[in-house]
């Protein structure tokens, strides 16, 4: 009896031993794949550093988060490899990049996302495990595009013309609440109805400007939620009073404001309505937008002060001034915004007149309009406004498909 109890323990002990042996290997973790991440620079700072760069990897099914952040160059590329276990997973990089625009050195932010990449151990085996990604500058405040700009102004009984009323809207393009702390609108200096010859040629790396005005603020200051829109007026009064013809912008969200050489009297200034800070505008009485709309406009975060600004980003020029037979050297002075900061632009021409776009076609590859020829009176109480697919709005980076020319302004 003894005997056969003991036989049946020890069966049930090899039966438990066998259980625990299979259960043991069924918990074994799986190997790690290794997987490989090239970065490539953006296009217009292939001679650019980059820095703080980090790859974060996520795991679709698990949320587990995989840091990569030992990117090292390697020729004209950045890599950096990690081992993580096999899946599908979400990459996300972001960096700064160092360059130089006009002799400055500029630091921009960098990112790049891939998502549902599958990392597995069989192309691990095969050397396959790898994902080149290229970098693209951006602005902190990404998703804001400018929705309208009013520059035609509206006409007074007597047909004279009223300026006054002039305004841009902004719009949060995104599906999160946005700030618009620190955002800023810029006027390029150059007209896009005479072209010349610009030395030294910052086209493709920066924008000339005449005029720069930020949004104040500590960064929460004023949110704005998805699908909302802001009005930064040039004054923020009640138009009426003054123009039947006009509109009230008394509550504008923002409001441009001037005072030159300490005389508060050359503008208007609503105490209700917060002012932009005037970083540098070249017009000695204060600035307007150009009513026929040779000039053209975009949304940035500058990622420096106002004092380094002022300091660093000067832009010295030159060109050749022909009339009819005679011709002269000539320079000027403006400040350049390197296009890693802008967010959004708008090129504004006539069509009789276009000659060139004075941004590079990275921001904008088109333009828009109010009127037809110079000095239009159809234009007046137009504007341009930005086209809406469903609940957002086109942003192509092409303003002749992406906004509506001559159309009626949202605010009368």
């Amino acid at each position: 009896m003894k005997k056969k109890f003991f036989t049946l323990a020890l069966s049930a002990l090899a039966l438990t031993s066998m259980f625990v042996s299979c259960n043991e290997s069924n918990n074994d973790p799986e190997p790690n794949a290794n997987y490989a991440i090239t970065l490539d620079l953006p296009l217009n700072q292939q001679n650019g550093t980059l820095s703080d760069t980090k790859a974060t990897l996520t795991n679709v099914q698990t949320k587990q988060q995989y840091p990569a952040n030992s990117f090292s160059k390697n020729g004209n590329v950045y890599v950096d490899s990690i081992s993580v276990p096999q899946g599908l997973y979400n990459i996300e990089v972001t960096g700064k990049i160092s360059y130089k625009v006009n002799g400055q050195n500029v630091v921009s932010s960098v990112k790049a996302k891939q998502e549902n990449v599958n990392i597995n151990l069989q192309a691990a085996s095969n050397h396959n495990n790898n994902i080149t990604m290229a970098l693209n500058t951006f602005s902190a405040a990404q998703g804001f595009v400018i929705s309208e700009i009013f520059f035609t102004g509206t006409q007074t009984s007597e047909g004279k013309t009223y300026t006054d009323d002039q305004y841009f809207r902004i719009a949060n393009n995104s599906n999160e609440t946005l700030y618009a702390d620190g955002l800023a609108i810029v006027q390029a200096d150059f007209l896009s109805t005479d072209k010349q010859d610009y030395t030294p040629n910052l086209l493709d790396s920066a924008i000339t400007i005449d005029a720069i005005y930020v949004i104040p603020g500590n960064g929460t200051d004023y949110p704005i939620l998805p699908g909302q829109e802001i009005t930064i007026a040039l004054n923020a009064i009640n138009h009426k009073e003054y123009n039947p013809n006009s509109i009230d912008l008394s509550k504008a969200d923002f409001e441009f404001y001037d005072a030159i050489d300490g005389k508060e009297d050359i503008d208007v200034d609503n105490k209700d309505v917060p002012n932009l800070i005037n970083w540098y505008n070249n017009f000695k009485s204060g600035f307007i937008l150009h009513n026929r709309g040779f000039k053209s406009y975009a949304l940035v975060k500058p990622e420096v002060d106002i004092d380094t600004f002022n300091k660093n980003f000067k832009y010295t020029y030159n060109w050749k001034f022909v009339f009819g037979q005679y011709s002269f050297d000539r320079s000027d002075e403006a400040f350049f915004i390197p296009n890693s900061w802008v967010i959004d632009g708008v090129s504004l021409s006539v069509p009789s007149l276009w000659q060139w776009n004075v941004m590079s076609s990275t921001i904008d590859a088109g333009y828009t309009h109010c009127g037809q020829v110079d000095k239009d009176q159809n234009r007046f109480g137009k504007a341009v406004v930005r086209k809406k697919n469903g609940n957002m709005w086109v942003d192509t980076n092409n303003s002749t498909n992406d906004f509506e020319a001559d159309a009626k302004s949202s605010l009368f």
